[in-house]
């Protein structure tokens, strides 16, 4: 099986939808969404059918993509692929929000600040930037209190996966510094009790 087939069935699952919501629970008004980094796209087709929101998603990974256009066909949402380390091709202040979810912890500094310097670019004056990344932080024990089902094991997979880059992630406090060093705003907010940070960037 392809890790993108194996991907976009793991966010079919209950506990990911838990690890999405917070980002779905910042969506509060109608317009537009970009999500950078969309993988198989669960979080577009979501909002687009939840929220009534009009969503573009975008990815580097073809593969990925694939996957995304079956869960988004009954849906408005556009798919774009990219390539790496340039700019998004979209007209500045064309977005609401801009959803980073599960990637800005894995790159390097310099991507980091690509992406999110163009992102700066494409979003409106009132809209945010809302980031989410796992922690790092918990337990094998912690872990299954509060997600352990026969559905769920997927989840064990996902936290030991992530856990070596988000633990360095959520104690260097990188957006923080990122958004002061740009004179921008910043709520942080831990999430999926505590395995899940929530990081909102905006004007």
């Amino acid at each position: 099986m392809r890790f993108s087939k194996f991907f976009s069935k793991i966010q079919e699952t209950t506990w990911y939808r838990s690890f999405l919501n917070p980002v779905i629970n910042e969506i509060t008004t109608k317009g537009t969404l970009l999500d950078i980094g969309t993988g198989t796209g669960k979080l577009i087709q979501i909002i687009s059918t939840e929220k009534g929101i009009d969503c573009v998603g975008v990815d580097t990974n073809s593969e990925m993509l694939l996957e995304a256009r079956k869960k988004l066909k009954n849906t408005i949402a556009k798919l774009f692929e990219v390539k790496a380390n340039t700019n998004l091709p979209f007209e500045k202040n064309s977005f609401d929000y801009i959803t980073i979810c599960n990637v800005l912890f894995h790159l390097k500094n310099e991507s980091i600040d690509y992406i999110l310097n163009d992102a700066q670019r494409l979003l409106k004056n009132e809209g945010k930037i809302i980031v989410l990344t796992p922690t790092g932080n918990g337990n094998l024990m912690s872990l299954s209190k509060d997600f352990f089902s026969l559905k769920n094991l997927s989840i064990y997979i996902w936290f030991y996966a992530t856990r070596n880059r988000a633990g360095p992630w959520t104690k260097n406090k990188y957006l923080e510094q990122y958004t002061i060093k740009n004179d921008l705003k910043y709520r942080r907010e831990i999430v999926m009790s505590g395995f899940a940070q929530l990081e909102v960037i905006y004007q």
